[in-house]
């Protein structure tokens, strides 16, 4: 041991440099890594020249595909075509590949030798083996270039030659779009459904995305054309029929979506779900008369069908919604819709998966039958039923509401005060508080009801912030000309008779403020309320011409717009005056281009004027 001791220490002092310690010396930084990133920063900032000269140094050391591709599209860029061509040349000498040979007759285009050019291309295409992945590598080839008409052509042949069986329909259709050639994309879509029905869902999502950006509606046209054609030609195939009934509620055209789908029941059968959740789609869309249509199919398929009750409780909703939209519902009809729902109950049970047509019940019961009492006793049993918290809401709503149009105004305003807080940061919660809102205006207690209303011009629904604002509008208006608030709370009054359906009453006090009242704020109010007035009673030529009125007294008014729009809508749908309701739509986008109405009555002029 003392040997191997002495023996160490001689060593170290024959070479007393290894006897210190030496730090180990780090590697010689990576030079490929920074050289690829500085050419990529030079690439991106389109600063050529620099690029060109560190993707050559790359790829002349390591031979990278990719630093070539860069290195070719630099020449370019900066117009170098001969030198492109020599490099093309030589890169064809040393690897015979597909890009190699496209960059080639690409920079014989350039140069303007199109037949050399053309003779390059069509070898490169009749020598294309049938391949899938080399038919693939020679149209992306050609897409690299932009050379989209060559990539098209590459599929199309590819498809014919013998074992490929491939029709490349979804790449041809991406190119056919890109060419412009909407027609030929449209049927490269269906052919690739009918090919390869797996791919549905991404045909309909690029057919969505098309859609989005359809600014004259001309691509809709088209792709109703292409898949009405289809489906007509082959009606056996579900696939078409499919796919018309997802464009009808793309386009909302729920009319459309029931015929397809009840044709396809009659045809095939088995069709009742669909069937039920398109009436369902239509009802929730305020489409009614499609949704009863709908669900009348199914009730008349009797108790064989297992959607059967759904679709009876459908069209009792259905039918109330249709009578209840009318300026002057039928007590008759209200009636029957009332007892159908009374016999609803008797057979399927009263309990929460009834509750909707329960407060249908109670509305017809309040507001059409004038039967308070039964209406009220309805709601209890409802509210008994151990309802979720929405469904509370809502019941309580409805009750407020009938106690405010029997003028139980101190039971209303709680009832709203109770669904608000309960509520709070719900919907319901924003519409009780909007409600309550409207009950002090109608009561005359507009500094109470401004300050509710301006807390709701934010609230998340636009519908209640829209509200808001226009009830805000009315009121600080109005006390700023009139600080009395006398005036307005005269026409606060007659508006709370419109909403109690005491129109006789309302009108009275309209136009006693109209003679007495010569405060310019209020005129273009009581015009609009006598309108809707009129127009519920279906005196149309009477509310055109209130509406016109206003509009010509008052068009720097706030409701100048509106009323432009209402009078273009009797005109149009009423009046029969296809003139003047043009006129009116073209005021309206012309003079009054932030109007929410000014895209309808664009769209709805290019209509009348007879645009396709």
């Amino acid at each position: 041991m003392l040997m191997l001791v002495f023996g160490l220490q001689g060593l170290l002092c024959l070479n007393p440099v290894r006897a210190q310690l030496q730090p180990i010396a780090a590697p010689p930084q990576d030079n490929r890594l920074i050289d690829d990133q500085l050419a990529a920063e030079f690439f991106r900032n389109r600063d050529w020249e620099n690029a060109k000269i560190l993707y050559l140094k790359l790829y002349e050391k390591h031979r990278a595909q990719y630093y070539y591709n860069n290195y070719f599209e630099c020449l370019i860029q900066l117009k170098q075509l001969d030198e492109a061509e020599r490099s093309a040349k030589r890169e064809l000498r040393n690897q015979r590949n597909v890009q190699n040979k496209v960059d080639y007759g690409y920079v014989l285009k350039l140069k303007g030798e199109d037949k050399k050019s053309q003779q390059i291309f069509d070898e490169l295409l009749q020598e294309m083996p049938a391949d899938r992945n080399v038919i693939h590598l020679t149209a992306n080839a050609f897409r690299v270039r932009n050379l989209d008409d060559y990539a098209l052509e590459a599929y199309t042949k590819g498809s014919l030659l013998p074992g490929v069986g491939y029709g490349f329909w979804l790449e041809r259709s991406y190119l056919y779009q890109l060419t412009g050639n909407y027609n030929a994309m449209m049927e490269a879509y269906l052919a690739a459904m009918q090919a390869n029905p797996e791919q549905t869902d991404l045909i309909k999502s690029r057919i969505q995305a098309m859609m989005m950006m359809d600014v004259d509606n001309s691509m809709a046209a088209l792709v109703r054309e292409k898949i009405l054609d289809k489906a007509q030609k082959e009606p056996d195939k579900i696939l078409y029929s499919d796919l018309l009934i997802w464009f009808a509620l793309q386009e909302k055209d729920f009319e459309m979506a029931m015929i397809q789908a009840r044709a396809l029941d009659r045809r095939l059968g088995d069709q009742d779900q669909r069937i039920i959740e398109l009436a369902e789609i239509s009802l929730s869309n305020g489409q009614y008369k499609v949704a009863h249509d709908g669900f009348q199919y199914l009730v008349k398929k009797g108790r064989s069908s297992a959607f059967y009750f759904n679709a009876l409780s459908g069209d009792i909703t259905a039918r109330y919604h249709i009578e209840n939209e009318k300026p002057v519902p039928s007590i008759e009809l209200m009636a029957v819709v009332a007892d159908d729902i009374e016999n609803f109950f008797e057979e399927v049970g009263f309990n929460r998966q009834t509750f909707s047509l329960a407060l249908i019940r109670a509305s017809i019961l309040g507001y059409n039958l004038k039967q308070p009492l039964q209406a009220d006793e309805l709601l209890e049993k409802t509210l008994a039923l151990g309802l979720m918290p929405n469904e509370t809401a809502e019941a309580k709503m409805l009750k407020a509401d009938l106690l405010l149009f029997q003028d139980e105004v101190w039971e209303a305003t709680l009832i709203y005060s109770q669904i608000d807080k309960a509520m709070k940061n719900e919907p319901s919660g924003h519409e009780a508080r909007f409600r309550n809102a409207r009950l002090r205006y109608f009561i005359g207690e507009f500094a109470w009801a401004q300050s509710q209303l301006d807390i709701l011009k934010t609230a998340t629904s636009k519908l209640i912030a829209n509200d808001a604002l226009q009830l805000s509008l009315v009121i600080r208006d109005n006390l700023i000309d009139d600080t009395t608030g006398l005036s307005l709370k005269a026409f606060a009054k007659a508006d709370l008779r419109l909403w109690q359906k005491r129109d006789a009453e309302a009108l009275f006090l309209l136009d006693s403020l109209a003679e007495n009242n010569k405060s310019l704020s209020i005129q273009p109010l009581i015009l609009l309320k006598k309108a809707e007035l009129s127009t519920q009673k279906q005196e149309f030529s009477l509310a055109d011409s209130l509406l016109t009125e206003l509009f010509t007294r008052f068009g720097d008014h706030y409701l100048a717009d509106d009323a432009l729009f209402r009078c273009a809508q009797i005109n149009e749908s009423h009046l029969q005056n296809t003139e003047r309701a043009r006129k009116c739509y073209e005021i309206v986008f012309n003079q009054y281009p932030a109007s929410i109405f000014a895209a309808q009555a664009r769209q709805k002029y290019r209509f009348l004027r007879g645009d396709k």
